[in-house]
């Protein structure tokens, strides 16, 4: 019983840090600075992938290689390998204050809806650039362009923040706003007028900090300050076991915040550790026993994915990741998946290269594994990196049994980030069902996947995942029955369903948005019409002949100029009555129909398909349309049935078009119906068919038939 309760204890221990470890990761994504330094440094993932290519082949450690390599076309291809790693290298700081002050900007539209122009962002680049110049001192004759290269990006993220806060706090003052606009002005000319204050003092302030630096520190930025620091702290330690821990941690713990903390720390660790004759610490040994794959030994957290992860996607991020870490290429895994800035992750990031250095330490210190004797190359693949630094293979194995370690060390932390990932992207997905739903209430959907915020990035997504879907057949089909007053099922709206692997319900509207935007509705109409008709001949031996199969349409799918060959071979194909399908259109959708489109409706209907008007409201030129006959039913939007009982002005819509419609000899169908009370209301006001959770949810096929059969309804 003891130990039974000890057991409970710890469950609900874990359970707590876990919930607290979800709330930090949830502020963490919701903060403006953190997210900008995470989303700018993974739009760098390309260019850090060329460099540290472009690094690893002319580093690669075969002497034979190397020989080659130099007078491969007279030595050129090493040139331009070169060129290739110095355009990466010697410029990153600018290119990580565009993409983070870039992030920054798209963060805060996010976060406080803010809704600007282009050249807003743009403005903002030029500044915080601008800015970056002054902070550099560029005009001084000791500069170099080594300030500009990736030893500098914690100055780059800096200047970068510290811009944006400036610019968005003085942009949202009335102070500095243009009064007394023109409507013939162009709004780019309004932005780059209200953004004069703000460059004054953005450009200002770094020009005053860094002589402030240099009056009260003698130092020519915040980075060097920075530096003089950890030199002061870890040059009494020269190299031993204190040493680096303290290195090691400090190394993470600046990554963990997107900044390359080998490059804040490289100074003064080549300056005090490199030597590998001084003690068993040094730069070599830490690269090649300590950091396996890259900081944080994140090949450990990659073959933990690969073995305990159950996400697909999860997994497929591993697979990308995998081949740049055989050379300890990790930026793509730190920014990828993320590690930085990823709270879940941040215990083992940072307790296994630390338990991964006091084993090595360990090992060496009781004479298990030889010193590191020999430099080598950081590109060096881990196992040969362990022979080739120790002179023994003993080496090898010692790089073995850390990678074990680390890779239980990581494993427990795995499903966790899994849940994590899949809140994040849920969350994503139910952002861009809410703009879609707001956006159908206006009336006005535009194309998700040509957004450039997170809401495009989630339908993007979506949208080609969709493409795969029906590619793969996954998506199906779900049959709600249709009553009549006697109680009869006469019928079922057949309606699309497509359960994500990672994402579960997808919003249906939004499946046939994709669709459009995608390009691949035609082939979604054509899955559907099949799968309905298939449902039609296997239902049509337990129903009466006067059941029918109604299957939503859009005016993207009238003007596929395939659809009515479509719909006449499924109808060929399973030998059923044209009257037996249904075609169910939208009020909105009917009332932009085009000609073409019409005389679609026209063609089909002549061949003897019934149509639907989907969502029938009340408004004038809806009746107007009506009087076109295209249309035998009327379904009524949820609006009216939903509160049909407590609303009386309601009750005399439906009354309403319940008495044009037996002007206009059509039929009227209440959907959403609920309740008893709401359907008997609906029928005293003279509805003909009911439709709702009352009778049944949108079920399969084989429990659509046995609906029909166990509720008597069957012919």
């Amino acid at each position: 019983m003891i130990i039974n309760s000890q057991i409970i204890a710890l469950k609900q221990k874990m359970s707590k840090f876990k919930k607290m470890i979800m709330r930090m990761a949830d502020r963490l994504d919701s903060s403006c600075a953190l997210g900008a330094i995470r989303q700018g440094m993974i739009m760098m993932i390309p260019l850090l992938v060329v460099g540290y290519l472009a690094a690893m082949l002319i580093n690669l450690p075969i002497p034979a290689y190397q020989t080659f390599i130099a007078k491969l076309c007279g030595g050129h291809v090493l040139e331009i390998l070169n060129f290739v790693y110095a355009s990466v290298n010697e410029f990153f700081a600018v290119f990580l204050a565009v993409t983070t002050t870039v992030s920054y900007a798209i963060m805060k539209r996010r976060k406080q809806e803010i809704y600007e122009g282009t050249g807003n962002i743009i403005i903002l680049v030029i500044i915080t650039l601008a800015a970056l110049v002054g902070y550099f001192g560029i005009q001084y004759d000791d500069f170099s362009i080594h300030s500009l290269s990736n030893m500098h990006a914690f100055t780059a993220l800096f200047v970068a923040l510290i811009s944006g806060k400036i610019y968005y706090t003085m942009k949202s003052s009335r102070f500095f706003k243009v009064k007394n606009q023109r409507t013939n002005t162009d709004g780019i000319y309004i932005e780059a007028i209200e953004g004069i204050a703000p460059a004054v003092v953005i450009i200002g302030f770094f020009a005053f900090f860094r002589i402030l630096l240099q009056v009260l520190f003698g130092v020519s930025g915040f980075q060097e300050l920075v530096e003089r620091f950890f030199d002061y702290l870890l040059k009494p330690l020269q190299n031993g076991l204190g040493a680096g821990v303290v290195i090691i941690f400090l190394t993470h713990a600046l990554w963990f915040f997107g900044i390359h903390g080998h490059n804040m720390l490289d100074t003064v660790i080549k300056q005090n550790f490199s030597d590998i004759t001084a003690g068993i610490f040094s730069k070599t040994m830490q690269d090649v026993f300590v950091l396996l794959g890259g900081v944080g030994a994140v090949l450990c957290l990659v073959i933990a994915i690969l073995l305990f992860a159950k996400k697909k996607g999860v997994r497929n991020l591993a697979y990308m990741a995998a081949p740049s870490l055989v050379f300890n290429i990790s930026e793509i895994v730190l920014f990828g998946v993320p590690v930085i800035l990823n709270p879940i992750l941040l215990i083992p990031f940072m307790l296994v290269p630390m338990v991964n250095y006091l084993v090595t330490y360990a090992a060496m210190f009781f004479g298990l594994v030889p010193h590191v004797i020999h430099e080598v190359d950081w590109t060096t693949p881990v196992i040969l990196s362990g022979y080739q630094a120790t002179g023994s293979w003993a080496g090898a194995v010692l790089q073995i049994l850390c990678l074990a370690i680390g890779v239980c060390i990581y494993k427990p932390f795995i499903r966790m980030y899994e849940e994590q990932r899949e809140l994040r992207l849920k969350r994503d997905v139910k952002r861009l069902v809410e703009e879609m739903q707001r956006e159908e209430q206006n009336n006005s959907i535009s194309p998700y996947t040509k957004r450039e915020d997170e809401i495009g990035h989630m339908a993007r997504i979506l949208a080609d995942e969709l493409v795969e879907a029906i590619r793969r057949k996954e998506l199906f089909l779900v049959y709600q029955p249709q009553v009549n007053r006697d109680g009869r099922c006469i019928g079922a709206e057949a309606l699309i369903r497509w359960e994500h692997p990672e994402f579960g319900f997808i919003y249906p509207p939004l499946i046939i948005q994709l669709a459009k935007e995608k390009k691949v509705l035609s082939t979604l109409e054509k899955f559907i019409f099949d799968t309905a008709g298939a449902a039609l001949a296997q239902v049509r031996d337990i129903v009466p002949d006067d059941f029918k199969m109604s299957v939503n349409l859009t005016n993207e799918s009238l003007e596929w100029d395939g659809i009515e060959a479509c719909i006449e071979n499924v109808v060929q194909k399973y030998q059923f009555p044209n009257v037996q399908l249904g075609l169910e259109i939208t009020e909105q959708d009917a009332l932009s129909s085009s000609i073409d489109i019409t005389k679609k409706i026209e063609a089909l209907k002549a061949k003897g398909h019934r149509f639907l008007i989907d969502d029938f409201g009340m408004g004038h030129t809806s009746l107007v349309y009506l009087q076109t006959k295209y249309f035998n039913i009327v379904k009524l939007d949820g609006s009216l049935t939903r509160d049909v009982i407590h609303n009386e002005t309601n009750r005399d819509i439906i009354a309403s078009i319940v008495y044009l419609g037996r002007s206009l000899k059509f039929k009227i169908i209440a959907e959403y119906v609920e309740n008893e009370a709401q359907r008997d209301e609906l029928k005293k006001l003279g509805c003909d068919v009911f439709q709702g959770y009352l009778y049944s949810k949108p079920i399969k096929l084989d429990e659509l038939m046995s609906w029909i059969k166990g509720s008597g309804h069957e012919s």
